[in-house]
């Protein structure tokens, strides 16, 4: 047992997956543990991810136009730093099977590279250099337009916390498709918002991914958000937090 477990009173983990990694290693007891609701580190805020907002045809095709993306292409989207331990490669490799069979599709990666700390292997980036079907856009700002103009998350990390970003997609109304690791398998409900794979298997990315092309598996995207709206807006968070604030002893 840490030092920092061992004098705190009480722990507050994140997720309930964090709380058995906590057990399994004998870091402290189950009494000092608890989950405020029903995780993450702060909840959502379900108005400013909220797809109704970005609406705008006008705006969307727009962007769509400048990243290459047709009206009738399927959206494939990542969101994070692309680098191998968020699954990437597996990815690139699913997604260079996928295109060679289904027309109209394309991989969206939202956001930039870390070189030095976790780079991607050369291959990977030479794909997605020539690979016309894939479009980055580099680190933005404001991820939510491009939620809006995608059909499906597929984040394949290999570790996470409690991931920001499947909340995100699930409040603007994207099923994903995430490995079964920490957060990620507690965000998603199989055959529900989404579905889970295992870690750095792209066969399985591959398949899963392919079953969606051919509208063998579909997900509405009222279930989505409201899966998300239901168990992780902010608010929920706050009012837990609140009353655990209240009745500290």
């Amino acid at each position: 047992m840490t030092v920092e477990y061992k004098c705190a009173t009480k722990i507050y983990p994140n997720s309930f997956g964090l709380v058995d990694i906590i057990l399994e290693n004998n870091f402290t007891n189950k009494n000092k543990l608890k989950v405020i609701a029903n995780g993450s580190s702060n909840g959502i805020d379900i108005e400013k991810f909220n797809p109704n907002k970005f609406n705008d045809s006008a705006k969307k095709s727009a962007l769509k136009e400048s990243l290459n993306i047709k009206e009738n292409d399927f959206v494939f989207l990542f969101v994070g730093r692309l680098v191998s331990d968020k699954g990437v490669n597996e990815l690139i490799n699913a997604f260079n099977k996928i295109e060679n069979v289904f027309k109209n599709v394309k991989l969206l990666l939202v956001g930039g590279y870390e070189t030095e700390l976790d780079p991607l292997n050369e291959d990977t980036l030479s794909i997605i250099k020539t690979n016309t079907n894939i479009s980055n856009t580099g680190w933005v700002n404001d991820v939510r337009p491009y939620f809006s103009i995608s059909n499906v998350l597929a984040f394949p990390s290999y570790r996470e916390g409690f991931p920001n970003v499947v909340m995100q997609a699930g409040a603007m109304g994207l099923p994903s498709i995430v490995t079964n690791i920490n957060g990620c398998n507690e965000i998603i409900i199989e055959g529900e918002n989404g579905t889970i794979i295992p870690v750095k298997d792209s066969n399985t990315l591959h398949d899963k991914m392919c079953l969606i092309l051919e509208k063998k598996k579909n997900y509405g995207s009222e279930t989505c958000r409201e899966l998300i709206a239901s168990r992780y807006k902010r608010q929920i968070i706050w009012d837990e937090l609140l009353n655990e604030y209240k009745n500290l002893k």
